[in-house]
């Protein structure tokens, strides 16, 4: 290939695709409770805990031999259950599993847990007068627990005593152990199917400019899954996948329990479920994040880059395809199924599925599916594939059909996904096969596998359950980037499927008198006099499909308008590759158009928002028609 026409494929690639990268880093390590030193001193005592133990008439002992005045305060919070021995001995602990780590991370977990412990008791204990919440010491309490929760989560699995599946391993006193038990709490995962457990504190998320937390107790963890099997039936889990949970310790037994470190038990609790917990009857928020578990979930990935190979070479990539669910089928949720555009793969949703999720009336009620296909061939051919993929899962998740929320599927589709979409939303007739051959196919000889797979391309029904298609930037009437050097350079670079070619071959070889002809491939069938585009615009719209279309207007200084300009793309509206006529239906549901050019529409705010509003419109819909269909 010559240096000029990689250059040119080069402008393609950077205009077609423009994908921004989610990472993460390693973060430093936060100071404990950085907005109150004047409370607690970096790695010392806390003034008020000092005035603790000259009450006590314990500081003289703790500056000459601190485990002993530690082993003092522990007899006296049991004696009395003073509210402030009892910080104070969640604040030793805390130094003390700090001083002793980097030695021994089996002796610091059993401090940790006993300032987790500590805090707990402190906040939680039955007593004439709880401790107020505007008092800096009832923060630091909570911090302090927040804190040694995480250290002992931390310090136990490089120790190798937390097994995220069933128990938790401590150290006690006597040299005996104490196993805590781990309760799953609102998972779609089984318990066996948990992996290590890491702080989402040690990250620092990059591309994902919202990043979605709440306050409360708590440790915000990645979890990540053990793949027993690589698919639930016909649907992938990305081998990568983590989830967010959050780690709450409960100590139910007493003071005395909990020196002997004989106390408590760990929950893991699935923060897109479950958002507080109850202690002694009242509710108790949980500390959550659900951004950075995608983000390293997305930074781990090895999807990144498969858009480049599913374009150029299909085939290739063939056995990736098919329908991932991020989260096990669950019932009464209706999928929302994202389809993404041509030189692209289900990471281009990332910022708009981060954003979504983040909706608890969303999470509560959707399941978020992603489409991956080869977009170098024919979107023909892509969704005859979705059509397969969906009976699939349908037949293995649902086999006695008892869940409706699958009879009312969104499809939110970006670029030439939306043609991909639409095709399964309307009837085939034999407009289709005409594009081949006029020949009627049931007139031509064809060996049986052949002729399979064009009747699977050419012929089919809308496809049942799909109710709501989005349109985001989707080149109803194509684009002229198509036309184009680049866009003619790239249709000479990409292969049809081996599959597709074999059956052009045959059919041809069978029938040397009838009138053929070649099937295009991806790029040739987005140009704007593509004969397929207009057997799809022309086909019937069904009473019971919903169309919405979501529009970008390039910003007069973006880049990708300029260079739709060199290459042939004169319409003053337009995102930069599809123009306003293209991406425009008459009739549909809704239609707006936002600032943003091809590449960002799918991720602007925007565009965000009004998909949420049609979700929500949605679910306002099927409940009016259809209650059942959503789960309580």
């Amino acid at each position: 290939m010559t240096a000029t026409r990689l250059a040119l494929f080069a402008v393609l690639l950077g205009t077609m695709l423009g994908c921004a990268t989610v990472k993460v880093i390693p973060a430093d390590e936060p100071g404990l409770l950085d907005s109150f030193q004047a409370s607690v001193a970096h790695d010392d005592l806390s003034p008020r805990t000092r005035q603790t133990l000259r009450r006590w008439d314990l500081e003289p002992l703790y500056r000459s031999n601190p485990s002993e005045a530690y082993a003092r305060m522990q007899a006296a919070a049991v004696q009395s259950a003073d509210p402030e021995i009892v910080f104070a001995l969640a604040e030793v602990s805390y130094l003390f599993g700090k001083q002793i780590e980097q030695h021994s991370c089996l002796d610091a977990c059993g401090y940790y847990y006993l300032c987790a412990g500590y805090s707990y008791h402190y906040l939680f204990d039955d007593r004439p007068q709880p401790p107020s919440p505007y008092d800096p010491r009832f923060r630091l309490a909570c911090d302090l627990y927040n804190t040694g929760l995480s250290k002992c989560i931390h310090a136990a699995q490089r120790a190798g005593r937390l097994d995220p599946r069933q128990v938790l391993h401590l150290p006690t006193t006597d040299s005996k152990g104490f196993t805590l038990s781990v309760q799953h709490h609102g998972f779609a995962w089984k318990p066996e199917e948990f992996g290590p457990l890491l702080l989402c504190s040690d990250y620092e998320v990059i591309g994902l400019a919202n990043q979605y937390r709440s306050y409360g107790l708590g440790v915000p963890l990645i979890g990540t899954r053990v793949a027993r099997n690589k698919t639930a039936g016909p649907a992938v889990y990305p081998r990568e996948v983590s989830f967010p949970v959050t780690a709450f310790f409960r100590f139910e037994g007493s003071l005395a329990d909990l020196s002997q470190r004989r106390a408590g038990r760990l929950e893991l609790h699935n923060p897109l479920t479950v958002q507080s917990v109850t202690v002694h009857g009242n509710p108790i928020p949980l500390e959550t994040d659900l951004t950075t578990p995608l983000a390293y979930f997305l930074s781990r990935t090895d999807l990144e880059g498969i858009e480049y190979a599913g374009f150029l070479r299909p085939d290739k990539v063939e056995h990736r395809s098919g329908i991932y669910m991020f989260e096990p089928y669950q019932p009464g949720k209706i999928p929302v199924v994202m389809v993404h555009g041509l030189l692209a793969s289900p990471l281009t949703w990332s910022v708009m599925f981060n954003d979504l999720r983040a909706d608890p009336v969303l999470r509560e009620r959707y399941q978020f599916w992603f489409y991956l296909y080869p977009t170098g061939n024919p979107y023909l051919e892509a969704a005859a594939d979705l059509r397969e993929d969906l009976n699939q899962v349908r037949a293995t998740c649902d086999p006695a059909g008892t869940d409706p929320a699958l009879d009312h599927m969104v499809f939110v589709s970006h670029s030439m996904g939306g043609l991909v979409s639409k095709l399964l939303t309307v009837n085939s007739g034999d407009a289709f096969w005409h594009l081949v051959s006029n020949e009627p196919l049931n007139d031509l000889k064809a060996k049986p596998a052949v002729r399979t797979d064009l009747q699977r391309l050419f012929f089919f029904d809308r496809q049942p359950g799909v109710e709501r298609v989005v349109f985001l930037g989707t080149p109803h009437r194509g684009s002229k980037l198509s036309p184009s050097v680049p866009g003619r350079l790239a249709a000479h670079l990409v292969e049809l499927p081996k599959t597709l070619r074999n059956a052009a071959q045959d059919l041809m070889d069978e029938n040397p008198q009838a009138a053929m002809r070649g099937l295009s491939n991806s790029v040739d069938l987005l140009a704007p006099a593509s004969p397929a585009l207009e057997v799809l615009a022309a086909r019937p719209r069904l009473p019971e499909v919903h169309y919405h279309s979501i529009i970008g207007q390039a910003p007069c200084d973006s880049t990708l308008r300029e260079i739709g300009f060199l290459l042939g793309q004169d319409e003053r509206y337009s995102d930069g590759v599809v123009p306003y006529a293209s991406a425009h239906l008459d009739g549909v549901d809704s239609e707006i158009v936002v600032d943003a050019d091809h590449n960002q529409i799918h991720r602007h705010p925007l565009a965000v928002l009004e998909v949420r509003r049609i979700l929500l419109e949605h679910l306002r819909q099927v409940q009016t028609t259809n209650p059942v269909a959503l789960q309580e």
